[in-house]
């Protein structure tokens, strides 16, 4: 099944973003960095594809849950690593409770003001179609 021309923007958008974001947020740069950033990529360009790719109503979880999940690469090489987990708030925690660093964005405007006006656009798009 064919995507949306905004889900397409959205995906290149989310996984471009990926790496920059994901450097921006380290406490500290382990070893393999590189590595692990492109199978992170590589796993978020997949399952967002596979998700996007869906027709609106059979989509289960949104975008950003798929990025926010997408951390678990960072977060197992900084574990790896043995760099102490960062605090965080019970909100946070209960919210993602695996983002022990506190790398995951809560919204998709952290990853910058093009790709929250993307996701707005796709997240409007998507709205209509489940009411048309």
């Amino acid at each position: 099944m064919s995507m949306v021309p905004e889900s397409q923007r959205l995906l290149e958008a989310m996984v471009g973003a990926y790496p920059i974001y994901v450097r921006s947020r380290l406490p500290a740069i382990p070893e393999g960095i590189d590595d692990v950033l492109a199978q992170g990529a590589a796993w978020l360009r997949t399952t967002l594809t596979d998700l996007l790719a869906l027709p609106f109503a059979e989509q289960r979880r949104g975008p950003l849950e798929v990025f926010q999940e997408a951390m678990s690469f960072p977060t197992e090489a900084l574990r790896e690593a043995g760099v102490e987990q960062s605090r965080r708030d019970p909100v946070s925690e209960a919210a993602l409770p695996g983002d022990v660093y506190g790398l995951a964005p809560v919204s998709s405007r952290e990853l910058g003001e093009e790709i929250w006006m993307i996701h707005l656009t796709w997240g409007a798009t998507k709205a209509t179609a489940l009411t048309s």
